[in-house]
């Protein structure tokens, strides 16, 4: 980690500062310098030594990125204490608008407010706007074998970088020289889980020295591929305690939606159709029965390529140039399963969703019932079938994200008279499309009751295809851009030289996002799209100075002034200040301003969008839901009765609420005020410290107001914001089932209805505020095996709170709490775990590098703002109370291991979780899997 070393007297001190800057230089005994180059650093456009770094900026070197084993971008940056994952390609939600993709955030505060940069520039957002709204940096679309550096600024950067820059930038560096030619092969599984695997192949090849021959050029390319796999692949691992947690006690049942299928007469009557294979039948209720984890994926099948080169040449003796290409395209499949009748769900039920193009909400629509005289219909009532339907099957059915993105830029450096100057310009595009089935209201229904459709047949494509035609959503995005900076010293102080900088930024952005005309008119079954197109022009100037106030004191100043032709202009300041109090101590401070300009889906042409939100708590319905299934799941009911009863439930306490936004031209920039303030110090020679306190407030932030604080606010809002739909029908099932075990019930729904439809518009309201501490340390010491190196790195989430509209004050402070949807222990500041650290000690001994890494995380409560008693509300039993109110924390060891014994060779051993301990206990969540993984590398350099 790089500190912003400040010993002025102590050549040694400030050698160790720059190792931890570049590993090579890590990996050695400090030498006294005589001089520093001066450069440029990630938060500042002004060239320095790294002994003058004014912010906290945390760097991870070559060294630091190859202990790791991690091949993808997303998992360097994970090893980092301040980062969190926001969305993984591996394992997101087959649902979400932004499948294929991965990005990162800071400080809790979500991807859309952490500034990602490729050598110092931005480059496309990923073509899938994730929730049909943030746009974002796709770091799977960042060649990983071409890092050089990672550089993590833990401040707001708006003043130098402008929108986006709110909670942090992370600077991605990649190689600007490279002679050689080298391969690299890396292959990593989980250990008595082989489905869990991933491997890559990396090569490299550049020739010419930038002074004999007036150039280098280097490429890289790397080929990457993750497989999925399934509940089944996973369900030997799953530990007891896990059906023991709310709404899974049937999590392994067998699906009554089955090949030959089942008659559901009522919630207490349900018959096997006529035909069941006798090893089928469930043995107790008599029903036909499908083992449907097999085709119930996890994870994505994920396969990966990319490219990078960088020629660099000097244009005369004054300029040096470098031309960067890049390119990346991915392929993501999920594992789904054949369809089945009414979608999985039941007839009772009821639908509603978007027309986009008529402006309009479609249903409420129910599935069809097998009408009387149909074939497989032997009552005299029309009845609801439920069967799998398996010539939808092998392939038939998918789900898969297709994208590809390349950025080309020039840029230029030099100086005149004294003064650095530097420039570039490129163009970068990007591009995603996302592909599945859904089922055709008009199609599947005609099919159904005309019987067209033969059930347990092989079935004519077309009409499969008009039953659950494809549907896609494509996303284009395009950048081209300018930036030219000048910086220098203008005046010598009493105390040093002052230096300014002066720039401008100036890029046009189209953006263009598009669900099927199937998903905008409306014809799909509860499917939610978008429509935006929409093309903005960005323009800035800035300045920055640094100003040496007295000897040991040093001020630092930037403005910047952004101007988006889809919003107001905004200002962005910047101050900084560094105390030297001794050679041993540092004091430093900062206070910033930040904005994030609205994006065009937020406030560009288009219709809008549709969408759903998941694992809806409805606090008017859920308690009763759960009362109601506690009775069944306590009762004598079968395993398919309870199941029943989890889903019943699961309606209301985990269900989804469809929702409609339209951009907004009238949106302001969000804002936000930050401020850092902590030290450095040295205590004895080769050993430093560091602590930084981090206030952050962001408010007018972009987007709908929350579904909990719409809920919690319910009876306020105007007429036909919120739509609840009758639920008679379903509820009456539910009673009936639980009328069968108690029959002297009276607990009921109170003729409330079932959430339908919420009208959310994009509007400026939200605001969250983050707080707490980052810190280090590192220091070295010499044994008989030869030197270890320690580091240490962690941050504290001390306070972490939204704003409420409903009760116009700032909420509960979630730091220590759960956070629905980031509740893995890879997520990071999510509003989850207060503490995140990681030491790490490294020896070398001859031939024989070796690293381990500890990784702790604090655990953190089960209760959140719209659960503040969860496992009461969820009628945990009170033998688990203790267990489920909070999952406890979770430490691991992670091992590495370098060979550099055979000439040319370098081979590598990574052991991730190297005691295998077991994910904490989950009752929200349940069952995570944290397998010890198991990696190797090679590597052969040919010259």
């Amino acid at each position: 980690m790089k500190h912003e070393q400040f010993f002025t007297k102590s050549a040694l001190s400030l050698a160790l500062g720059l190792a931890f800057a570049q590993s090579a230089s890590a990996q050695q005994a400090a030498e006294p310098a005589e001089k520093i180059q001066r450069v440029e650093i990630t938060g500042s456009s002004i060239k320095r030594t790294a002994a003058e770094a004014a912010g906290s900026i945390q760097v991870l070197g070559r060294d630091d990125i190859a202990r790791t084993g991690e091949t993808t971008a997303l998992g360097i940056l994970n090893s980092s204490a301040a980062i969190g994952t926001d969305i993984s390609s591996a394992n997101s939600s087959s649902g979400s608008f932004a499948t294929g993709s991965s990005g990162a955030g800071m400080r809790g505060l979500g991807k859309v407010a952490t500034l990602v940069l490729v050598n110092g520039r931005r480059i496309a957002q990923y073509g899938l706007s994730d929730g049909a709204q943030q746009n974002f940096t796709n770091l799977d679309a960042i060649p990983a074998a071409a890092i050089d550096r990672i550089e993590i600024l833990k401040d707001g950067a708006s003043a130098i970088y402008g929108s986006d820059a709110i909670a942090g930038v992370i600077n991605i560096i990649l190689m600007k020289d490279y002679v050689g030619a080298e391969i690299n092969g890396n292959y990593k599984q989980a250990d008595g889980f082989r489905d869990m695997r991933n491997r890559s192949v990396s090569g490299k090849i550049g020739w010419g020295d930038i002074d004999a021959n007036g150039f280098n050029t280097y490429l890289t390319y790397e080929a990457y591929k993750s497989d999925g796999f399934t509940t089944d692949d996973l369900r030997n691992h799953v530990p007891a305690w896990h059906r023991l947690t709310p709404g899974r006690s049937t999590w392994d049942n067998k699906s009554t939606y089955a090949p030959t299928g089942n008659y559901f007469l009522s919630s207490t009557n349900i018959v096997a159709a006529p035909g069941c294979p006798a090893n089928a039948v469930d043995p107790v209720d008599k029903q036909c029965k499908l083992d449907v984890l097999p085709y119930t994926g996890l994870t994505t099948d994920a396969k990966r390529y990319a490219l990078a080169s960088n020629t660099h040449f000097r244009i005369g003796k004054a300029i040096d140039a470098n031309f960067e290409l890049t390119y990346a395209s991915a392929s993501n499949d999920y594992i789904v399963a054949p369809l089945s009748t009414n979608n999985g769900g039941t007839t009772t039920s009821t639908n509603i969703w978007y027309d986009v193009y008529g402006g309009k909400m479609v249903g409420p629509f129910s599935y069809p019932k097998l009408p009387v005289g149909h074939p497989n219909n032997p009552y005299a009532t029309p009845v609801e079938y439920r069967a799998r339907l398996m010539d939808t099957g092998d392939g038939f059915n998918f789900n898969r994200t297709e994208s590809d993105q390349y950025r080309a830029m020039l840029a230029l450096t030099g100086a005149v008279a004294g003064w650095d100057w530097k420039s570039a310009f490129g163009h970068m595009e990007s591009n995603a499309t996302k592909a599945t089935r859904a089922v055709s209201a008009k199609g599947y229904t005609d099919a159904i009751v005309n019987g067209s459709y033969k059930f347990g047949q092989k079935n004519d494509s077309a009409l499969l295809e008009k039953m659950f035609p494809v549907r896609t959503t494509v996303g284009h995005a395009r950048i081209t851009f300018f930036d030219a900076t000048v910086s220098g010293e203008v005046a010598q102080l009493p105390a040093g030289p002052l230096a300014v900088a002066v720039g401008t930024d100036i890029r046009r952005e189209a953006y263009e996002m598009k669900s099927s005309d199937n998903v905008l008119s409306g014809e799909l079954v509860g499917i939610f799209g978008l429509q935006v197109k929409d093309t903005v022009d960005h323009y800035a100037v800035f300045t920055e100075a640094t100003i040496p106030v007295v000897k040991q004191v040093e001020l630092s100043a930037a403005l910047r002034a952004d101007k988006t032709s889809n919003s107001e202009a905004h200002v962005s300041p910047k101050l900084g200040l560094r105390y030297n109090v001794t050679d041993g101590l540092l004091l430093r401070a900062t206070a910033a301003g930040g904005f994030r300009a609205p994006n065009i889906v937020e406030s560009g042409n288009g219709l809008g969008r549709s969408a759903v939100t998941t694992s809806v708590v409805d606090p008017r319905r859920c308690p009763i839901a759960n009362q109601l299934n506690t009775l069944i799941q306590n009762s004598g009911a079968t395993a398919a009765e309870k199941a029943l009863a989890n889903t019943y439930r699961g309606n209301d306490c985990a269900g989804s609420l469809p929702s409609f936004a339209q951009s907004n031209p009238d949106l302001k920039p969000e804002t936000s005020r930050s401020i850092t303030a902590g030290f450095v110090i040295e205590p004895v020679k080769n050993w430093t410290a560091a602590l930084d306190y981090f206030h952050i407030e962001r408010k007018d932030e972009i987007g709908t107001r929350s579904t909990t604080d719409i809920l919690k606010g319910e009876a306020a809002l105007p007429a036909g914001q919120l739509v609840r739909i009758d639920n008679t029908v379903t509820d009456n099932e539910f009673l009936a089932l639980v009328n069968k075990y108690v029959p002297g019930n009276t607990t009921n729904f109170g003729g409330v209805g079932k959430l339908g439809m919420l009208y959310n518009p994009y509007v400026n309201s939200g605001r969250t505020r983050a707080s707490g501490f980052d810190f280090d340390a590192s220091g070295r010491f010499d044994t008989g095996l030869g030197q270890v190196r320690m580091k240490l790195e962690g941050a504290y989430l001390w306070k972490y709170q939204a704003f409420s509209v409903a009760d116009n004050a700032y909420g509960p402070n979630q730091a220590g709490m759960y956070v629905a949807g980031n509740n893995t222990f890879t997520s990071g500041y999510q509003g989850l775990s207060r503490l995140n650290t990681k030491l790490r000690l490294y020896l070398k001994s001859g031939n024989f590098d070796n690293g381990v890494t500890l990784n702790y995380r604090s655990g953190y409560s089960n209760n959140d703002e719209a659960s503040p008693t969860y496992c009461a509300t969820q009628k945990v039993a009170a033998e688990y109370l203790d267990t489920c109110g909070k999952v406890g924390s979770n430490t691991t060891v992670d091992y590495n291991l370098a060979y550099t014994g055979i000439r040319n060779v370098k081979l590598g051993l990574y052991i991730d979780n190297i005691f295998q301990m077991e994910a904490p206990v989950q009752w929200r969540d349940g069952y995570q899997p944290q397998f010890r993984k198991v990696g190797f590398s090679a590597n052969y350099k040919f010259f």
